[in-house]
């Protein structure tokens, strides 16, 4: 990666003072609202904008939305818009997904999935394009949203092996992630200390890395995936602070 100097394996004592702590009674790490927006490019190509939002109330419940906009060419020749909501609580286990909500806004071929998870049954059901089922789930099973912030809070606890389970395409799939260095990224949006981390699927060869930065509570500045048709990577350009309001929206 030609935009990242590496630093070593030495983790700083700084980082650990930048992470977003609760009361003294209750000293669990815990995220903060925000909205960021990144950049989706393939080589030289700028596929796409993509907007986050995280919302949180002071009971925990969290509203993580995202929405993504084809930009420059892509959206002369596409108007594909995609969205996806995770919703649910922040509780002292970690991240509880409640309802996951996608759509791929497509004239030809729209394509739509929601998760309902039933925590008292363990179970979650699955409806894609009008087609429902339900399957078995265990505690910590994440969607794959809700998964990035499940990722954020781990780490902010100061874990650098971290494991867990994701309803992914009908089926729980065992996400791995794992440090790999700590680096400095320079990229539109500044230059951040962050730890690289690689993830992986049911155990196979990374095909993901991820530059998560501790200033930002470990939120990921710069993501690269490897697909079949090249690398895609996607950048941060800009983030900023909310209020710590969640307010009622339709999903």
């Amino acid at each position: 990666m030609t935009r990242a100097r590496q630093l070593g394996f030495c983790f700083s004592i700084l980082s650990l003072l930048l992470i977003n702590w609760a009361t003294l009674a209750d000293e669990r790490p815990r995220l903060t609202p925000f909205t960021a927006e990144y950049s989706l490019t393939r080589g030289y190509l700028k596929l796409a904008k993509v907007e986050i939002t995280l919302e949180l109330d002071d009971q925990g419940a969290y509203r993580y939305s995202a929405r993504t906009t084809p930009v420059g060419l892509t959206a002369v020749l596409h108007s594909d818009e995609i969205s996806e909501i995770s919703s649910g609580i922040i509780s002292a286990e970690g991240v509880v997904p409640q309802r996951y909500h996608y759509r791929h806004h497509n004239s030809t071929n729209p394509r739509s999935v929601d998760l309902d998870f039933d925590w008292r049954a363990r179970r979650v059901t699955n409806s894609l394009d009008g087609t429902s089922w339900s399957m078995k789930i265990t505690p910590g099973t994440q969607d794959k949203f809700s998964q990035q912030l499940m990722l954020m809070l781990s780490l902010a606890a100061g874990k650098r092996k971290i494991d867990f389970p994701v309803a992914d395409g009908g089926r729980a799939k065992d996400y791995s992630f794992r440090f790999r260095s700590e680096e400095i990224v320079d990229i539109d949006a500044g230059s951040f200390h962050t730890l690289k981390i690689a993830r992986s699927k049911n155990r196979r060869s990374s095909q993901a890395s991820l530059w998560l930065a501790p200033s930002l509570n470990y939120l990921p500045v710069m993501v690269e995936k490897k697909e079949k048709d090249g690398i895609y990577l996607m950048e941060l350009n800009s983030f900023a602070w909310s209020e710590p309001s969640l307010q009622e929206q339709d999903q």
